[in-house]
């Protein structure tokens, strides 16, 4: 991907700064320091829009203007203030699985994982002015701890009347000029059905259950190539069964494989978060039994292991380096703490049966029970890509983008390489003026294109967008 381009040169080049001011603001930058796009809209040498517009252009990601938002103080309630002002960043709109951020500096890939840890919850940052941004966190937080009867921060230049507040504010979202995605996404029955090999898909059944008399099967998940061999030689020497993974989805894999007893899981993994990992088995009705316990050397502390375990469902944490003794002391407590398979009465033909009654219900028009008998058969089945493809098809059906983005990236964990899905985000992504994501899914799509006629429309696309 192409290097960003300075702000300065992308304002110079559309005519919305001249050079003199340019120097000026850079002069000012090198005495004073801090952001060059808020120095400018502090010098009153460039308008907010435009420098909102640019700084989207420049990072690929839609910008917020906060002074036109309205956002519910009760958002705050997400994010401690020291962490917003610490961090520059504000939640501006809260749902039951995501969180919107402003940021000064979206690409703080680590303060985007912290705040999906903490909250349990995925997260789309918003590129805001940091010196706007800087003014609204304070006025925000001290809004809400005044314990006034006033349930909104109204921007200066917000245009909605008192009284016409929506419950979950309006966010003032400047987007990137995108071209038009040149090519539509796939509509009717191909959108159901994803062609994949036996040699891709773990079928539903598992062919062979263990019986009483065999040892327990632990499966050690770790890119560490040292602390797999550890646990393996020491889990061996207890009499366990030891297989291991090293990859995200290669361990979604070895879990409906093999089906085993525990889980010992790193959290930081190639392909997928290991929380992630442990949130899709934990809610799972055939897997959710499997005791699973984290393990980790960049999350510290008691909080942090008490909230791997409310948020995600792990049964315990540990933190490296850990002591063996007490590691495998907790495995076995575990083991020993109920019958292995406590998976109640689900039939691992549910799952099947549920996908295919959503395909059915979604090809009749009934949205809404198809959402519901696929949302059943991804928590009997929630490693199937094609369950989490039937419904990202649903979600976009039913007008609800963020939730069929969601399906569609979820539907890529699983199977990096299905073109559909990838052409679908990268429209998708380009229509609500992520550039970057667009970009991204367009190369992905490129290469995995199934004829050379696509091969060569996908091609022209990406090079538009470039």
């Amino acid at each position: 991907m192409a290097q960003k381009t300075p702000i300065g040169r992308i304002l110079l080049e559309k005519k919305k700064i001249n050079q003199d001011d340019l120097s000026r603001a850079i002069d000012n930058q090198k005495t004073n320091g801090g952001r060059l796009a808020s120095i400018l809209m502090d010098l009153g040498l460039a308008a907010e829009e435009d420098l909102l517009a640019v700084l989207g252009e420049q990072l690929g990601l839609p910008a917020i203007d906060l002074s036109k938002s309205i956002i519910p103080l009760r958002f705050l309630d997400l994010i401690p203030r020291e962490i917003a002002e610490g961090s520059m960043i504000l939640p501006l709109k809260v749902e039951p699985d995501r969180v919107l951020l402003a940021m000064s500096d979206p690409m703080q890939q680590s303060v985007l994982d912290e705040v999906s840890f903490v909250t349990g919850k995925n997260v789309d940052s918003y590129v805001a002015l940091e010196a706007r941004l800087k003014n609204v966190i304070r006025e925000m937080y001290a809004l809400r701890d005044r314990d006034s009867d006033i349930e909104f921060y109204r921007g200066e230049r917000s245009e909605l009347a008192e009284g016409q507040e929506d419950p979950d504010g309006f966010m003032a979202v400047v987007t990137q000029e995108l071209p038009e995605p040149g090519i539509s996404l796939s509509e009717g029955e191909e959108l159901i059905t994803i062609e994949i090999s036996a040699d891709d898909e773990i079928p539903i059944e598992v062919d062979q259950e263990a019986s009483d008399q065999d040892p327990a099967t632990v499966l050690v998940v770790d890119d560490e190539e040292d602390i797999v061999r550890l646990l393996e030689k020491a889990l061996s020497s207890e009499g366990f069964r030891v297989i291991s993974a090293s990859r995200g989805l290669e361990a979604l894999q070895a879990v409906k494989q093999h089906k085993p007893s525990l889980v010992l899981l790193d959290a930081m993994l190639p392909e997928i978060h290991g929380f992630e990992i442990c949130k899709k088995i934990k809610t799972s009705k055939r897997f959710g039994h499997i005791p699973v316990i984290m393990i980790s050397a960049v999350y510290r502390g008691w909080r942090y292991a008490e909230d791997v375990k409310s948020t995600y469902g792990a049964d315990d944490y540990f933190e490296k380096p850990f002591r063996i003794v007490p590691l495998l002391r907790r495995v076995r407590e575990l083991l020993n703490a109920g019958p292995l398979d406590a998976a109640g009465d689900v039939d691992p033909q549910a799952a099947g049966e549920a996908y295919r009654k959503g395909v059915g219900l979604y090809k009749e028009k009934k949205l809404d029970q198809a959402e519901v008998a696929l949302r059943e058969a991804c928590t009997l089945d929630p490693f199937s890509a094609n369950v989490h493809y039937a419904l990202a098809n649903v979600m976009l059906a039913k007008n609800q983008v963020y939730d069929a983005l969601r399906e569609f990236e979820q539907t890529i964990e699983l199977k990096p390489d299905l073109f559909a899905p990838l052409r679908n985000l990268a429209i998708l992504y380009q229509k609500k003026g992520f550039r970057n994501k667009a970009v991204e899914m367009w190369e992905r799509a490129l290469r995995c294109s199934p004829e050379d006629k696509t091969r060569k429309e996908v091609r022209e696309q990406l090079l538009r967008l470039l």
